[in-house]
């Protein structure tokens, strides 16, 4: 108890001798003040300031050029929906988040390289998504007089991706394969085709890309025919640009061919025989590249 009164006294002392000293009170009343605000410049106001001067900004950020397929403006969609204003470039993760930004577009196959430059700009190196062909697809509602928007085309790319058809107009819609499967489900902007039909067409689409224009190719049929073990059971067909059509029974998808079936790469030098032959004569009007060719 005697050792605590000392110290209890100079405390009492020393507020005796603040209440006469002018502005005490004041300077009480600053303290708390001073320490709220280096805390909150601290905490918050240095971060305001840095992204003041180092966020980043649409007009600094460098993408190869559009292809003419893709009609929508990527940079502003990127930058807008994933808010990339809020990215400071100080930010040891800004590179990794600006990647992720655009493979998050439905466009985007992948982003191989984000590099950060003198005066804030930033080159994003990316891979755009190709259309490959478009699939029909049709509501199972639909009558003969259903409107445009319960049919039309979905536009996939290589990887079977489904991508925004809205882009295309009827005319650059044919400039594709066009893949017919009866009862297509629909697609999803960004998710791959869900049927395995459109996957096996697709697999030919991406065999014979290079051949579509010089040998006039455009439809993929896929029929159903009954399958032994261990085949599949979609047969492929193949309709050209002609009037009236060739049509080409290929059969089975590039390496998923029977073993009494012909290979593709067969089969594409019997196409393209064929054509240069049918085309010069007037005909004839199909054949079936399914059967081994005559010696």
């Amino acid at each position: 108890m005697d050792s605590a009164m000392p110290l209890s006294r100079f405390r009492q002392n020393v507020v005796n001798v603040l209440k006469h000293v002018p502005g005490a009170a004041l300077l009480f009343a600053l303290v708390p003040l001073l320490v709220l605000g280096y805390l909150g410049w601290y905490y918050y106001g240095a971060q305001h300031i840095d992204q003041a001067l180092y966020a980043l900004r649409q007009e600094n950020i460098r993408i190869p050029p559009q292809p003419d397929w893709i009609s929508a403006n990527i940079l502003e969609e990127v930058f807008n929906d994933a808010r990339l204003d809020r990215i400071s470039l100080l930010d040891p993760n800004a590179n990794a988040s600006i990647a992720q930004a655009f493979e998050a577009n439905v466009w985007v196959k992948f982003t191989s390289r984000v590099s950060k430059s003198a005066g804030g700009l930033v080159e994003v190196d990316l891979v755009y998504r190709r259309p490959l062909a478009m699939v029909y697809w049709e509501s199972p509602d639909s009558s003969p007089s259903a409107e445009e928007t319960d049919k039309g085309f979905y536009c996939v790319d290589e990887d079977g991706i489904v991508l925004p058809t809205h882009n295309f107009d009827r005319e650059e819609v044919l400039q594709y394969f066009l893949i017919y499967a009866q009862g297509a489900p629909a697609g999803e902007s960004g998710m791959p085709y869900a049927d395995i039909r459109v996957q096996q067409a697709l697999t030919l689409c991406r065999f014979l890309e290079n051949d579509r224009v010089a040998l006039g190719l455009q439809d993929i049929v896929v029929d159903q025919r009954p399958a032994t073990r261990g085949t599949s059971p979609w047969f492929l067909r193949i309709f050209t640009v002609d009037k009236p059509p060739r049509e080409i029974l290929w059969g089975h998808a590039p390496d998923a061919e029977t073993p009494h079936e012909p290979k593709a790469s067969e089969k594409r030098q019997r196409l393209i025989a064929w054509l240069n032959q049918a085309g010069s004569r007037g005909g004839p009007w199909s054949i079936d590249l399914t059967r081994q060719a005559p010696n």
